[in-house]
């Protein structure tokens, strides 16, 4: 249940932190209303995060019909549990650049923001992603490779290197 709110709050922004929590609670209605959808492709995690993509999609299109400046996100407190570093300096280094992944991932544009949550922190399943943003494999490789670019970069301008 909290990696559903994780994902939802990092989809979202802290300040759509209700509509996050309706959200998870959607995705979790879905899923018990039709249990027959889970073909056990996939781990029921898995499964679960494609629901939800969803519904964070056709939230996103709704409000964005209702608004027409771009969404605006604060950056979420916990998107990434580096694994433990083998040396003081390398662990330091790590927290440096998630602190800058997390304060520049609001800054991607909504698709490319989406693709790097669903396909890089999530383990969503390349087609699965595709599926959910509405969009054909280049143009999902494009997202990913534009987004991790920008994440990249924002790491060089703050002289930090890429974790691996």
């Amino acid at each position: 249940m909290s990696a559903l709110k994780g994902f939802a709050v990092r989809a979202l922004g802290r300040e759509d932190a209700h509509a996050a929590d309706d959200l998870v609670h959607d995705t979790v209605v879905a899923a018990i209303s039709r249990p027959q959808a889970f073909e056990g492709r996939s781990r029921l995690s898995t499964w679960l995060i494609g629901i939800l993509s969803h519904k964070v999609v056709d939230y996103l299109r709704s409000k964005a019909r209702l608004a027409a400046s771009p969404l605006e996100l604060e950056p979420p407190e916990d998107l990434l549990d580096p694994a433990p570093a083998r040396t003081p300096e390398r662990a330091l280094e790590q927290r440096q650049a998630v602190r800058i992944i997390e304060a520049a991932l609001p800054d991607l544009p909504e698709h490319e923001r989406l693709a790097v949550l669903l396909v890089d922190v999530h383990g969503l399943e390349r087609e699965d992603a595709r599926e959910t943003l509405g969009v054909n494999a280049a143009h999902l490789r494009v997202l990913l490779h534009r987004g991790r670019h920008r994440l990249r970069r924002a790491l060089e301008n703050a002289d930090v290197s890429a974790c691996p």
